[in-house]
């Protein structure tokens, strides 16, 4: 195999070494008839032949005899018909009728009727013009100035080293210097039944996907994983060349086949670091429900839904900080329940949490919001997600007069005056103790408040209104947001509505892992999100929580920049890998479909360098708004027609529709980058990164 560069074309121009292009490539035909936009090729079935056929979707170029090395770059489309195609029938039909299918009909043909019936002809899409420029090799134009007679025009398929420079050259350039990182991706390839033809390097310039939107389109096996996968490995390559090039990147692994090893690959891309002989522990990051024990290094996917104590001084930023897991676990059981209709389960649902703001010289406020995280934390333990270690604390919660119009005697009325004799026990057994109470004895507690306050024959009524005639503010002591988390506690069933948080759920987790994420994002690690196990749903929510930390937090870089300006090389770029994204991108036409976090990464993202790269065997699942802004595509094997159609009206790839939805093999797919003026049809090395599959993580 000989690596060919197009820079060897133009060192060869400049020191006088490099022979025509028509020599070393094969003459094929004329130009039989040119537009500005098509040429019609004439060709006959003897060079077709020399020239190992001439498939479909394939590169020729034309040019005059001699002379100027400047050429014209076609790309075959079909078949055509010449003015002499029927007299041609004709003969082909007498050669069948003399020969009987005993023998090729062309036997019976004279030599010179033989001549005129393997003359045909192609139809031809200019794709532009390669110029030359002396001893500054080559540049590219997207058109044709039509400055050419047809009559002088003569056709070559190209040989490999015209072919490198056509597969290779770079027309356009992502403003990020990170100086000449191409690295191989695969070989062109035009046809799934080609024959032994040399071997033609394709190149992808890593930068091309920085700050940019990449779309990998085919159906399921069609290669798209395994071109993510060396797109991947090329990002992270950057590196070698320069230690500042370190790109952050987020895969959300769906199944598990990026953060470990696999059959298919051997060796994971989660491994990487060690082609390089590298620390795992400052290159690569895996994040999953579990760690198994082939990942033992793996940071699990789970918060602390009680978040940490309060400050002893309250400070907004304190506070949020310290209930910064809560709230991220606040959003994922609002998420699950978010098909609940009964009362009590949506009042708690929906129940605002959020830190109050200048609560510092508030102290009624402090404590309003203080019973209410309290409250919610006993529906956590209800509901059986394991608490803190250490017993909590109603400290400064429930006031005397309250606990005194819980007593038995003081509700006469009532016939759970018993139960709430029991709560002003449990509560005033507590004040005793400094405060400390169970979970068990919280429970019952708010239980009994849940029905004291709702009781109209209970003593709450006369409290409430003594309680408001001396408060300066008049606001009642159960305030509404207090009242919504205590409706959980109308029945046993409320709290189990969201017991399936307990999967995401560590009582002993330091840090909102979504936070973590962050910080190797922006150490420039590979950053994988390996989502086989577990809720589907769940999953799926828990990668949108991470992605809108992701986005938010790029923004805040954004607005902070000094200079206003995206910085040059790997500083804060980070590209986000999305395999699947049909299951979460919003449908085109759908009501929301650009607020989603998705979506406006998508269309935002290039601003505040975050790229992405989206990954699905749907093209109509991205919206159009999406589409028209991608900058680099790749496309397989697709069988629906409708989605083929989706693709058609972007770039030139209506000149590969037809084999799009025929050729399902594995890896061959059409490459369209920043970095190309045209499409080039591909063959996808198979990604391995040439490790023992038994080696340590």
């Amino acid at each position: 195999m000989t690596d060919f560069s197009g820079m060897d074309i133009m060192q060869g121009l400049r020191d006088g070494t490099e022979e025509s292009f028509r020599k070393r490539s094969v003459r094929v035909g004329a130009v039989y008839n040119m537009t500005y936009d098509q040429a019609t090729i004439a060709i006959y079935d003897f060079d077709r032949e020399k020239a190992g056929g001439l498939p479909k979707g394939a590169f020729l170029v034309a040019a005059k005899p001699s002379g100027d090395e400047s050429f014209i770059l076609l790309r075959i489309l079909k078949e055509a018909r010449l003015p002499n195609a029927a007299a041609n029938d004709l003969a082909r039909q007498q050669g069948v009728e003399s020969t009987v299918n005993d023998e090729p009909w062309s036997n019976a043909l004279d030599e010179w009727m033989r001549n005129q019936v393997s003359l045909h002809a192609i139809d031809c899409r200019i794709l532009g013009t390669f110029l030359a420029r002396g001893p500054e090799g080559y540049d590219y134009a997207e058109d044709t100035d039509n400055y050419y007679a047809v009559n002088e025009l003569m056709v070559w398929k190209p040989d490999p080293v015209t072919l490198d420079l056509i597969a290779n050259y770079r027309h356009r350039t992502n403003p990020i210097s990170m100086g000449e990182n191409r690295r191989r991706v695969g070989r062109i390839r035009f046809a799934a039944a080609e024959r032994g033809t040399p071997e033609t390097i394709v190149r992808l310039d890593p930068t091309d996907l920085l700050r940019r939107r990449t779309v990998y389109l085919g159906m399921s096996r069609s290669g798209k994983s395994n071109a993510m996968k060396i797109t991947a490995e090329a990002i992270y390559r950057l590196r070698e060349s320069d230690q500042e090039h370190r790109i952050g990147q987020l895969i959300f692994d769906p199944n598990g086949e990026y953060a470990q090893d696999n059959p298919q690959d051997g060796a994971g891309l989660h491994r990487i670091h060690e082609t390089l002989g590298r620390d795992r522990e400052d290159e690569v990051e895996t994040y999953g429900l579990f760690a198994p024990p082939s990942d033992p290094d793996r940071r699990i996917m789970k918060i602390n839904f009680f978040g940490d104590r309060f400050p002893s001084q309250w400070n907004d930023d304190d506070v949020e900080k310290a209930l910064e897991q809560l709230l991220a676990g606040r959003d994922i059981i609002r998420e699950i329940m978010t098909d609940e209709t009964a009362r009590y389960t949506t009042a708690f649902r929906d129940a605002d949490l959020a830190v109050p703001r200048n609560a510092a010289s508030n102290h009624s406020a402090q404590v309003r919001y203080k019973r209410a995280i309290l409250c919610y934390q006993t529906a956590l333990a209800a509901a059986g997600l394991p608490p803190p270690s250490g017993r909590p604390s109603i400290s400064g919660l429930f006031n005397t007069k309250l606990i005194d119009a819980l007593k038995e005697d003081a509700n006469p009325n009532s016939s759970n005056a018993a139960t709430y004799g029991q709560v002003s026990t449990t509560l005033t057994t507590a004040q005793a103790n400094h405060g400390r109470i169970s979970w068990d004895a919280l429970q019952a507690v708010f239980e009994g408040l849940n029905q004291f306050i709702a009781d109209s024959k209970s003593g709450y009524s006369d409290f409430e209104k003594k309680y408001i005639k001396k408060s300066s503010s008049g606001e009642h002591w159960a305030d509404p947001r207090f009242k919504n988390i205590l409706k959980i506690f109308d029945t046993q069933n409320g709290p189990r509505s969201f017991q399936r948080a307990k999967d995401q759920h560590d009582p002993a987790a330091p840090k909102d892992f979504a936070a973590n994420v962050i910080d190797d994002l922006r150490e420039g690690k590979l950053v994988i999100i390996d989502q086989s196990t577990g809720d589907p749903q769940q999953n799926q929510k828990a990668a949108e929580r991470i992605m809108w930390r992701v986005f938010r937090a790029q923004q805040d870089a954004f607005r902070n920049a000094a200079s206003g300006n995206a910085p040059e090389c790997g500083q804060n770029q980070i590209l986000v890998y999305v395999e699947e994204a049909h299951n979460l991108l919003p449908r085109a036409g759908s009501a929301d479909k650009l607020s989603t976090v998705w979506a406006r990464a998508a269309k935002e993202g290039s601003k505040m360098n975050l790229g992405m790269v989206l990954s699905t065997q749907a093209p109509s699942s991205i919206m159009p708004e999406i589409l028209s802004e991608t900058d680099n595509w790749i496309l397989a094997y697709l069988n629906s027609h409708d989605e083929r159609r989706v693709i058609s009206g972007y770039m030139d790839f209506q000149d590969f529709l037809d084999q799009i939805g025929r050729v399902s093999e594995p890896g061959f797919v059409r490459l369209r980058t920043l970095s190309l003026a045209y499409t080039v049809p591909v063959q996808f090395d198979r990604f391995n990164l040439g490790l023992n599959v038994s080696g340590s993580n």
